[in-house]
């Protein structure tokens, strides 16, 4: 059985069994090869854009004998992904990236559709995403790999499109200082709020920094200034 990394077993913990999954920057092939050897996912798709990753992950499918569970697709983002995928995985880009790969998809906007996000950095721009385009985030997991943080977020469309503020953006709804796992989460967007007010107040746009400020207030009465 292949051991997935914190960050990936994370990310296998939301996929739901029995469905059309899609691993959209795959790598080498670790996270659709591990559903499929624990039964959770029959029929899955590996996706890169890179020949290089997508070798590795052939490799893999070979080591493991998954040549009739798995296909090999390569992809520009959701490019070539088919359609009935109703489990789309993506995992190790920056928000903005995920974002922007969503964006460009207009066909996983259907009520069959479950995403697995898992942001390097920039969640913010992820949540954003999501709530003005039809989509509510049902669940999110923090998780240290490598002495880092990460968050997973497990996001269904329901078509309400949705106008949250900054603060929602930054830290969701669903993670709390009073867990030990989420604190290094809350910390990196704190210090990210922070750096970003100062850094306007330097640079003298007052009207922009008296908007983080607020959020700064309200993330410090929240407790989230660990």
């Amino acid at each position: 059985m292949i051991k997935l990394t914190n960050r990936l077993k994370t990310a296998a913990s939301f996929v739901r069994a029995d469905r059309v999954t899609a691993d959209v920057g795959t790598d080498h092939g670790y996270l659709p090869a591990f559903l499929v050897m624990s039964g959770i996912t029959k029929d899955a798709i590996a996706a890169d854009i890179a020949e290089g990753p997508l070798d590795n992950a052939r490799k893999t499918v070979e080591k493991y004998a998954l040549q009739n569970n798995i296909r090999l697709i390569l992809s520009d983002g959701l490019d070539n992904i088919p359609h009935n995928v109703d489990e789309l995985i993506i995992c190790g880009m920056g928000g903005n990236l995920i974002a922007d790969v969503l964006a460009k998809a207009e066909w996983i906007k259907n009520e069959n559709m479950h995403l697995v996000l898992q942001p390097m950095t920039h969640s913010q721009d992820v949540r954003q995403y999501l709530a003005k385009n039809g989509f509510y985030i049902d669940a999110e997991k923090t998780c240290c790999d490598d002495n880092k943080n990460y968050i997973v977020i497990s996001a269904f469309y329901s078509g309400e499109n949705a106008e949250k503020d900054g603060f929602y953006y930054l830290f969701g709804d669903k993670i709390s200082p009073d867990s030990s796992t989420d604190k290094a989460y809350i910390k990196r967007q704190y210090s990210f709020l922070r750096s970003r007010y100062e850094g306007l107040l330097q640079g003298n746009n007052e009207a922009e920094a008296q908007k983080y400020k607020a959020l700064l207030e309200k993330a410090e009465k929240a407790g989230f200034d660990l």
